[in-house]
């Protein structure tokens, strides 16, 4: 990442086609780390067991003091991989948030908590792969700045979706997620609010064509249409499967930004 005032670097095709293995090294060894943590908990498995039993732990393929063993190793991994990449903050600051979610219980602490730590999560991942793919690409600090606390945001306002398919499973396990805390229609309908709202007021930040812009309104739309008249365990799953799709073309707009030109 390039000072302020200083020029960023240019990558060509085949820079970026070399880095793109390192970038997708890093981000497979972050997320086996977190869903490895996350899935060896004793109330992991027992919400596991209602809502995911084809996962490993309460499918018997796998033990906790497996798991555990394996996520230490997976962390050595991950942290030694970051050094040798030059990209070693948002590595721990990704493992920080990871071991306050899971192992501190900040998943079950409220809806809140639970968003915010969803949310600083995700950008980790983001500010991780671009500092592999792309090491000081970006000239201007504040256009990463703004990009991660967009992500930060519109994830914390939108994630609770979900927890639309879990919510047998978090009852069993004592989770409070908005779902279960506010009601699932305020849960249906503030995600529906937040995707519309998130769509628009991105688009408009980074100068967004209007041809493109048409594209994370159009899924927003849909998204809000499938989980407003669908409320079955797959409605909720297919509304989670276009929030991933929907998060993906939002974090991709500042390519088509005249700020960042």
């Amino acid at each position: 990442m390039s000072r302020p005032g200083t020029e960023p670097h240019e990558y060509t095709i085949r820079d970026i086609a070399w880095r793109t293995p390192h970038m997708l090294a890093w981000l497979w060894s972050h997320l086996l780390v977190e869903v490895i943590s996350n899935q060896s908990l004793r109330s992991s498995i027992i919400e596991d067991a209602i809502n995911k039993p084809w996962r490993p732990l309460p499918a018997g393929r796998l033990t906790v003091a497996e798991a555990r063993n394996l996520t230490r190793v997976s962390v050595v991994v991950a942290l030694a991989l970051s050094s040798l990449l030059g990209n070693l903050l948002p590595s721990t600051t990704l493992m920080t948030l990871t071991w306050l979610y899971n192992d501190l219980d900040g998943s079950s602490a409220g809806p809140l908590m639970r968003n915010i730590l969803n949310g600083a999560g995700l950008a980790c991942f983001g500010w991780g792969a671009v500092g592999v793919l792309l090491p000081g690409a970006i000239g201007d600090r504040r256009v990463l700045r703004d990009w991660l606390l967009f992500i930060v945001a519109l994830v914390s306002t939108t994630v609770h979706i979900q927890d639309l398919a879990d919510r047998e499973g978090d009852k069993a396990r004592g989770r409070q997620t908005a779902a279960i805390v506010f009601g699932e229609d305020w849960t249906r309908s503030s995600i529906v609010v937040m995707v519309i709202v998130w769509s628009a007021v991105c688009s408009a930040y980074w100068r967004v064509p209007p041809p493109y812009a048409l594209a994370p309104l159009g899924i927003s739309l849909i998204m809000s249409a499938v989980i407003l008249l669908g409320r079955s365990r797959s409605s909720s799953e297919l509304g989670l499967r276009l929030w991933c799709l929907w998060v993906t073309v939002v974090f991709l707009l500042p390519l088509l930004s005249s700020n960042t030109k």
